[in-house]
């Protein structure tokens, strides 16, 4: 039982050893502890600090990233819409070119048409007149043998062309 109920000597020299311990721990291991515990403090203080930091810019790269991703889309769309535009506008030319060409064609086809049957009506003018000439001269060999009635038909002729004039 004298654990439970020490002596007092045996209280003097615990309190005596234990004022020494507390002695010693305070003016040598204190000191160190607490220093160590502040750096560890303003460690994780600055860790923080630091991870706030990175939090922030990461959250600026986000956004100019999406600002960068919307510039490009836009681009993109931009670019897009002036090519087909341009498209357009390229089949467009095209479309009126060939029309023009067609014009031009069709055009050239039908003088060349109009100057083939020109060309082919003078012919048949020329036959006919040529025929008619030479059937008119068998026949009037026949029928004006003597020159009297060749006179005759001359003047007749001629009366016919000034009352036409």
């Amino acid at each position: 039982m004298e654990l439970f109920n020490p002596e007092s000597g045996l209280i003097f020299w615990m309190l005596i050893v234990f004022g020494t311990v507390l002695f010693i721990l305070g003016k040598y291991a204190w000191p160190v502890i607490t220093s160590a515990i502040a750096k560890r403090e303003a460690y994780i203080a600055n860790a923080i600090r630091v991870a706030d930091e990175a939090n922030d810019r990461l959250e600026r790269i986000k956004e100019e990233r999406n600002e960068i991703l919307a510039q490009a889309r836009e681009e993109q769309n931009n670019m897009l819409k002036e090519v087909q535009q341009l498209k357009e506008k390229l089949i467009g030319d095209a479309k009126e070119q060939a029309a023009v060409e067609a014009k031009k064609l069709i055009d050239d086809a039908r003088k060349a048409i109009i100057a083939e049957k020109e060309q082919a009506l003078k012919d048949v003018r020329n036959q006919v007149a040529q025929l008619s000439v030479d059937i008119a001269g068998r026949v009037l060999r026949k029928n004006l043998a003597n020159n009297n009635e060749q006179l005759e038909l001359v003047n007749k002729m001629f009366d016919e062309v000034t009352t036409l004039n």
